[in-house]
């Protein structure tokens, strides 16, 4: 595929930066590697020493919204606390991620490295005392004992549409002068069609025995062994299930998503004697600007502790451009928006081979005068009006070249990953289209010029099927031409859309300098 010239240019400073921040990464988790093989030999048993005492359980579900979705999360896991509850999960970041869950007092840290894979840390229970803030049974925050610590370092890595994850690192007990105990898990997780995700986690292979000082064994993690998976009948709906072999376990949750917003109820089922036959629990989460808020309140009868909480936020990745371009400014090299040139005809034989070739859109170097708007250029090389451009942009996406809607449509015309893929821009296949990587590189609808040039290809195609009737085109453009007959009439949502982008094309008819300010904000987007 041919790439613009300009879009793959990076300044010396911007690279420097990028490297620097590389190295800085990957030289802290080596760090931290480093110290957790030798924390090995200090933390070792010492020898001779007699084991006396044992006490059996699994290692307890950590994680606001694991718990949320009734540890049904095996196979949908996509932050940094999945090497809780699925290490392949991480897999699925494409930039860093941070989360703090107040309730357990856990720190959850992930960041993804091009080529490489994922890392991710999670130290267990930094708090001061055994509840947060407040030493206090009544407290509603809070549910590790002091002392039952842990730390985990992970990776992760994408094969095609499996992912693979493993973790190691150290546990003590909530007993008093309790050793370190070192534990490994693994786990995967696949993509199959029909939008269905499968997942499997092994916790603690070999077993952990945690001892005191004196050498008597205070506490043995088992082995647990579970499988998960996703279904996605609807975009607002998911199903999410796990089944834990040892113990012989079941949990089931639904999920109703809606643009940042997301609740769901659930309810897990166990054959453990130390824990309740049946829980239930409901969770909402705000995942909006990277930044995410999770709830969750857990009826559980021996538990106290009802509410849940945790915050994070997400950093690194794709810059968008509306921060590069206060840097990077580039101001257009004319403000002539009328130029006399012959303008292209939409249903020119050779117009759409020029643009598309073997499903591959190419952008192909403009016949006008070099003085002239690349803007412009597009509009004509597509037969369509500036105005008319503009107003789709500007009811499409307000300018915003990283724009995601609620249906996982992105970029300036809010393109969806099929209607893009078919036009060939390169788009992945999210397990989750509402959180798509704003890099341009992984997502090609994330590329101002080709998400425009594909927008008004798509566009046009749908003039010629409602037979240049553009009220229809708009609307079929909005909610899709399944939805809008060729002979009308146009009802509902998108006669609305199509009302709004006619009204805003009108306005730039009557208003030049209105015209010329948002063509200099399409200029800047597409020259930087």
């Amino acid at each position: 595929m041919k790439l613009d010239t300009k879009a793959k240019v990076k300044t010396p400073l911007a690279t420097l930066i990028f490297v620097e921040r590389r190295n800085l990464v990957r030289n802290l988790f080596l760090i931290l590697f480093t110290c957790l093989l030798c924390g090995k030999i200090t933390f070792s048993d010492p020898p001779n020493k007699q084991q006396k005492r044992e006490t059996h359980q699994y290692r307890p579900a950590i994680g606001t919204r694991g718990i949320g979705l009734s540890r049904a999360y095996v196979s949908s896991v996509d932050d940094a606390t999945s090497p809780l509850w699925n290490p392949a999960g991480l897999a699925s970041l494409e930039n860093g991620n941070l989360i703090y869950d107040f309730s357990q007092g856990t720190l959850s840290a992930a960041y993804s490295i091009k080529y490489i894979g994922t890392l991710g840390v999670n130290i267990i229970d930094l708090n001061a005392s055994d509840r947060f803030l407040v030493h206090n049974p009544s407290n509603p925050i809070g549910t590790f004992e002091y002392g039952s610590n842990q730390a985990l370092l992970s990776y992760a890595r994408k094969i095609g549409t499996l992912q693979l994850g493993a973790s190691t690192g150290y546990s003590r007990a909530s007993v008093p002068n309790s050793l370190w105990a070192q534990n490994y898990d693994v786990g995967a997780q696949m993509k199959l069609p029909h939008n269905v995700v499968v997942g499997m986690q092994f916790r603690d292979i070999s077993g952990v025995s945690i001892q005191d000082e004196n050498g008597i064994v205070r506490q043995t993690y088992n082995s647990q062994l579970t499988f998960g998976t996703t279904l996605t009948p609807h975009p607002f709906i998911r199903w999410h299930s796990c089944l834990n072999v040892t113990p012989l376990s079941f949990g089931t949750s639904v999920e109703l998503v809606t643009g940042p917003l997301s609740a769901n109820i659930g309810s897990f089922f166990s054959s453990d004697p130390d824990s309740p036959t049946q829980t239930w629990s409901l969770g909402l989460s705000l995942n909006k600007w990277g930044k995410q808020t999770y709830y969750t309140f857990l009826n559980e009868d021996n538990n106290q502790y009802k509410h849940l909480f945790a915050l994070g936020f997400t950093f690194g990745g794709a810059r968008k451009v509306s921060d590069e371009s206060k840097s990077h400014k580039v101001e257009p090299k004319s403000t002539d928006t009328t130029p006399k040139v012959t303008p292209q005809t939409a249903d020119t034989p050779n117009d759409t081979e020029s643009v598309i070739r073997d499903n591959t859109i190419y952008i192909t170097p403009p016949t006008q005068k070099h003085t002239e708007k690349k803007s412009i250029q597009i509009a004509k090389k597509h037969n369509v009006s500036t105005e008319l451009m503009l107003a789709i942009i500007y009811v499409e996406s307000k300018f915003n070249p990283v724009a995601v809607s609620p249906t996982g449509a992105g970029g300036l015309m809010q393109m969806v990953p099929a209607t893009a893929r078919e036009l060939g821009l390169k788009v992945p296949n999210y397990s989750n289209k509402l959180k798509p990587s704003l890099d341009s590189n992984v997502d090609e609808r994330f590329d101002p010029q080709r998400n425009l040039e594909a927008g008004l290809i798509y566009f046009n195609q749908l003039l010629k099927k409602y037979q240049n009737n553009l009220t229809l085109a708009l609307g079929a453009y909005n909610v899709g031409p399944g939805k809008v007959r060729v002979a009308g009439p146009l009802i509902g949502r998108g006669k609305t859309y199509a009302n709004s982008v006619i009204t805003r094309r009108n306005l730039y008819r009557q208003d030049a300098k209105l015209l010329e300010t948002d063509l200099k904000r399409l200029e800047i987007i597409l020259n930087q």
